[in-house]
């Protein structure tokens, strides 16, 4: 209980410095790779957001915008032209006998200029860069709804960890008190109506145990899906 209040906490504190507009360290949202911790739910984040294949294109996604930010940045070198031209007189000078070479230079150099670039230019870097912005926000917000998801998933396993073992022990007590009735009635020592109803409490029991059971298994299966490890591999 005490790990489900820290964790509803952290969240709670999470969307209060998202809603009031204040700074928020991803690093802490998602502890970096290679950070070492004691916190068990943390390490569940980190193996989370490590592990989980839509980060990939994220991750790729701030790589490329980078990419079109430097290649935006060299678009002036676009205006230059360099031209070469190499025919039999300017490679074999001997046999140009009337300098005919002259008219067929060996390179050009050229310059290429447009007003509209003097504004084109330094505005698509603006824009490549906003757009670099676009998706390192997208990479936040995944480490949030990354850590949302563990966070829940985390707790819901928790919770019917809890209740498969509360239900376990108390079908063991209703079993306990079935056979001893069972004894005692076949003794004589007890009506049949107590024997009855200690069967009835016995099979509920037996029942709601198995779909305790049922839910604890299927939380950690959705858990571990999240972390993509099993829980008992967890280090």
């Amino acid at each position: 209980m005490n790990t489900m209040k820290k964790n509803i906490i952290a969240v709670l504190m999470f969307i209060s410095q998202f809603c009031f507009g204040q700074n928020i360290d991803y690093n802490k949202i998602i502890l970096p790779d290679g950070t070492a911790t004691d916190d068990f739910v943390e390490r569940l984040v980190q193996l989370a957001w490590k592990n989980n294949p839509a980060n990939e294109e994220f991750r790729h996604n701030v790589t490329i915008s980078q990419y079109d930010v430097k290649k935006a940045g060299v678009q002036w070198l676009d205006m230059l032209q360099v031209q070469g031209n190499i025919n039999e007189f300017n490679i074999n000078s001997e046999v140009d006998v009337f300098n005919r070479a002259s008219f067929y230079p060996k390179y050009n150099f050229g310059l290429r200029l447009t007003i509209g670039q003097f504004f084109s230019i330094p505005y698509d870097v603006k824009q490549n860069r906003e757009r670099v912005m676009i998706s390192q926000a997208q990479v936040n917000g995944q480490k949030l709804a990354i850590r949302a998801a563990v966070l829940k998933a985390h707790n819901t396993y928790s919770i019917r960890e809890k209740i498969f073992r509360l239900s376990t022990q108390a079908t063991l007590d209703a079993e306990n008190s079935y056979r001893l009735l069972e004894q005692r009635f076949k003794s004589g020592e007890s009506s049949f109506e107590a024997y009855n109803t200690s069967l009835m409490n016995y099979n509920r029991s037996s029942i709601l145990q198995l779909e305790a059971e049922q839910d604890y298994l299927n939380s950690k299966v959705e858990l571990e899906s999240i972390i993509g490890l099993k829980l008992e591999d967890v280090r």
